[in-house]
Parts: C-alpha cells; sequence; structure tokens
C-alpha cells in the first residue's frame, strides 16, 4: 500500500514538474500524454490561476475538456472563472454530452452565457439534453459512439471504424442503422474483427437486445442494464432513431445519485448534499426543519395518548404503581417495534426499486411473506420478553406471583401486536406510496418510527388498562 500511495506521488510531482517547466511550450499536451486525464486534473486544480490560465491556453480544446470532465462541479466551475466564459464554451463544446450538461446547469445564469458562445448545432445538441428532467434517462445521454449502415460490407465497416474512432470514446459496441437512420440492430467490436470481410452488416447484427426512451425513468434503465449486463443501451426516439446511448459508467453514476438520495430521504432529511463550500448554516436548516416540524407533529399524537391515559393510571396508588411498571419496558417495546418497521421498509424499498413494474402475484407473496414474518418474530420476541420478565421478577422477590405473571403475558402480548402491526406497515406504506406516484423512499425510518411509536403505546396501555389496571387498584 505505501508503494502505490509513493508510486501516486511520484507521479503527482512528475506532472506538476512538466507543467511548470513547459507552461507555455506547445508541446505540453504531448508530454502529458502517458499521463490520465484524472492524475492531471488533480494537480491542475491546485494551480494558482495565472498557471491554470496559461495551462488551458496552451493545451487543445479536446484535451482541456478531458481533463474538466474528471472534476467536480464546484472545481470546473473554478476553472471557467479563470479562463473566461468565451474560451470555456470551445472548451465544453467538445466534452460528451452528459457531462456538458451537467456542468451548464451548475453554472445556471452564466451557464446560459456560455451557451450563446458555443455553435448553433451543439447548442440545439446541449439544450435538447437541458431540458429532461433529472429523472429521466434523457439527462444522462452521450452522442460518443459510433453508427454505420446496415449495407455496408464488414471491410467498408472497418475502414470506417478506424477513420472515426479517435473521435468517439466508445467503441465497444457498434451500432447499425438504416438509409433512414432507424436503428436495426448492434455489433460487436469483437465480432466485427472477426467475420469476412465480403459480409454485409445486415447479415451479421444482432437484432434482440433492450432500447429506452428518452423520458424513461433513470432508476428503470440503470436496473435493465443490470439486469440484462449490457454494456450500453441505445436511446431512441418515437421514430425509432438514435437519440444516444447510456453506458456503463453512466450507470454508475445513477445508481450512487439514486442511492444518496433514498438515504436522505429515508433519514427524513430531503434532497440534501453535503457540500461544506455551498452548504450554509441556514441552507442545512431550511432543507432539515420542514421534515422535524412534521416528526413533531406526529410524536405530538404520542404525548396525547399519554394525556389521555394519565389520568387512569395517577389516580391511586396501585394505578401509580402499575404506570411505573410500565413504563419500565416501555422504551423497549417502542425501539422493537420501531426496528421491525424499519427493516420492513427498508426490504419493501429495495423490492420495489428492483421491480418497476408492480406484479400483484408477487406482491401478494411479498406481502404474505411480511405478515408471517411480524407473526414470527413476535411470537420469538414476545416469549423472550415473557421470560425476561419472569427472570427479573424472580431475581428481585424470589417469587413469581400471578399478579406478575399477567404483567409478563400482557406485556409479551402487546409486543407481539406491536411487532405484527409495525411489520406489516413498513410493507403496506411504501406499497400505497407507489400506488399514489410518491417516491416510496419518503417512507422513511422516522416516519415509520413516529408512527410505530404511536400505535404501540396505543396497544400497550390499552391492554394494561383493561387487563392490568383492576389487579393494581
Amino acid at each position: 500500500m505505501e508503494e502505490i500511495m509513493e508510486r501516486n506521488t511520484d507521479f503527482k510531482n512528475e506532472i506538476i514538474a512538466l507543467i511548470t517547466e513547459n507552461l507555455i511550450n506547445p508541446n505540453l499536451e504531448t508530454l502529458l500524454e502517458e499521463y490520465h486525464s484524472y492524475d492531471i486534473s488533480k494537480v491542475v486544480i491546485d494551480f494558482e490561476s495565472d498557471e491554470i490560465k496559461a495551462f488551458f491556453e496552451t493545451v487543445s480544446n479536446d484535451f482541456a475538456a478531458e481533463i474538466i470532465e474528471y472534476l467536480e462541479e464546484d472545481e470546473a466551475e473554478y476553472i471557467i472563472k479563470i479562463i473566461g466564459e468565451t474560451n470555456s464554451a470551445k472548451i465544453i463544446a467538445e466534452m460528451d454530452l452528459d457531462d456538458a450538461v451537467d456542468i451548464l446547469k451548475h453554472l445556471k445564469k452564466s451557464g446560459i452565457r456560455i451557451l450563446k458562445h458555443i455553435n448553433s448545432e451543439r447548442r440545439k445538441e446541449l439544450l435538447k439534453i437541458m431540458l429532461y428532467d433529472e429523472d429521466e434517462i434523457g439527462a444522462y445521454i452521450t452522442d460518443s459512439y459510433l453508427t454505420l449502415n446496415a449495407n455496408i460490407t464488414v471491410k467498408t465497416a472497418m475502414k470506417q471504424v478506424v477513420s472515426e474512432a479517435h473521435d468517439v470514446d466508445y467503441i465497444s459496441i457498434i451500432y447499425v442503422v438504416s438509409e433512414d437512420g432507424i436503428l436495426l440492430g448492434y455489433t460487436k467490436l469483437k465480432d466485427l474483427i472477426v467475420a469476412r470481410a465480403e459480409e454485409f452488416l445486415n447479415d451479421i447484427i444482432k437484432t434482440r437486445f433492450p432500447k429506452v426512451y428518452p423520458n424513461d425513468d433513470k432508476e428503470y434503465v440503470a436496473s435493465l442494464m443490470q439486469e440484462t449486463s449490457e454494456s450500453s443501451i441505445p436511446v431512441i426516439n418515437e421514430e425509432g432513431k438514435m437519440e444516444g446511448i447510456i453506458t456503463h459508467d453512466d450507470l454508475l453514476d445513477i445508481i450512487s445519485l439514486a442511492q444518496e438520495e433514498d438515504y436522505t430521504k429515508f433519514a427524513a432529511l430531503g434532497d440534501v448534499e453535503i457540500n461544506l463550500n455551498a452548504n450554509t448554516l441556514k441552507k442545512s436548516v431550511k432543507s432539515r426543519l420542514p421534515w422535524l416540524s412534521i416528526l413533531l407533529g406526529l410524536s405530538m399524537i404520542t404525548s396525547i395518548i399519554l394525556s389521555i391515559f394519565e389520568k387512569n393510571f395517577t389516580s391511586t396508588d396501585g394505578s401509580r404503581l402499575l404506570a411505573s411498571r410500565l413504563a419500565v419496558y416501555l422504551p423497549l417495546i417502542l425501539g422493537m417495534a420501531g426496528n421491525t418497521g424499519t427493516q420492513s421498509l427498508a426490504v419493501m424499498i429495495r423490492y420495489l426499486s428492483k421491480n418497476q413494474e408492480i406484479d400483484t402475484e408477487r406482491i401478494k407473496k411479498h406481502l404474505l411473506r411480511e405478515f408471517r414474518t411480524g407473526i414470527f418474530q413476535g411470537l420469538i420476541i414476545g416469549f423472550l420478553i415473557y421470560l425476561m420478565i419472569n427472570f427479573t421478577n424472580y431475581f428481585i422477590y424470589q417469587e413469581i406471583s400471578t399478579q406478575n405473571q399477567l404483567y409478563a403475558i400482557v406485556t409479551a402480548g402487546s409486543i407481539f401486536i406491536a411487532l405484527f402491526i409495525s411489520t406489516s406497515l413498513g410493507a403496506l406504506i411504501p406499497l400505497l406510496m407507489t400506488k399514489l406516484k410518491i417516491d416510496p423512499a419518503v417512507a422513511s425510518g422516522p416516519f415509520i418510527t413516529t408512527i410505530s411509536d404511536i400505535i404501540t403505546l396505543s396497544i400497550y396501555y390499552s391492554i394494561s388498562l383493561m387487563i392490568l389496571l383492576p389487579l393494581f387498584q
């Protein structure tokens, strides 16, 4: 590990030395060819502003585009401010569509100004992608791929691939279209290489493959790529013509963003991006306070329930003794009910995220399994609670009275019912939200826990009021 770190440090020092010594050398780009663009980007971003400006004036726009593609959006914004909007427009025009769109959206008003400096044809392509919603796969497509006409021979196709390959990033799969531009199929580069020269592409292409539309949900497309093990998926319009492709690296970005989004929602934080530079105290409070206010409102119901039962459990010495006994195991019961509800919730959300289309029969089977899980868990945990209460009473009082025995049964029965209901709610709430076209991740841990607390508290105190209170009067 130390050797790897030292090697990376050496690379960094070599790149720094090369750039600083050849900052205005026209051959700088050639000198840096053996280094990865990612490594170069991490070096350049730490330079002084005058060095950054000189570097980007020296290298070509295409080389500069590769560097900026590896930068974080706020880092790219910093670079753009230094080199100016006009020069930035030339570089952004050379970037992959999806990367260029991400930066332009991040720049907001200055991004719009930069767009005006980009040639009209490229500007139209960028604007078309920018109009797609973040959840639509059209916002992530790239145009850096090869297409060939179906009516040409393998020999002609290979010549075309060789001549055009240096202009695109993705050549593993080559898409084949008709004279009208309709997508007919694809061939892998390896298959093209081993095919006979006189064969026509139309005879060797694969025609059964997944295709998606620009308005399709990004998580659905990511799931489709995982299930089909495709390294890329074409995005077509209603006419069957290609709009672009989604590649495996886009898939990783989509999955990462989806997981981050679900995690923040699951924690009742809303859409929170961790950015120490951009996230001020005001923004942090603004993003969290509404959710906390909603949870406070729900928690108030718990307080109201306790207030309703207060009179019944404070009127006599016996009722006050019972109230104190109930309070001993109340945190345990509430905690267990909340935990099982959250587990069931997570399982259902994971199921729904992997299956975009709801299969009624499979959902019924899943719900039935969750109901059985709730019953089985409730029986086991309830029995353990029953044993624990009896053991504790015997340890303290050296006997197990009928009153304590009944107390143990009521507590065990309450937790059995609470676990069953919490598990059921954890499975049903995300399903209901999906039916209502609401992101099921919104049914977050804090929400299910609070709702579970309300129901569990009501069950525990109601059963205790009916069965135990007469014994403690």
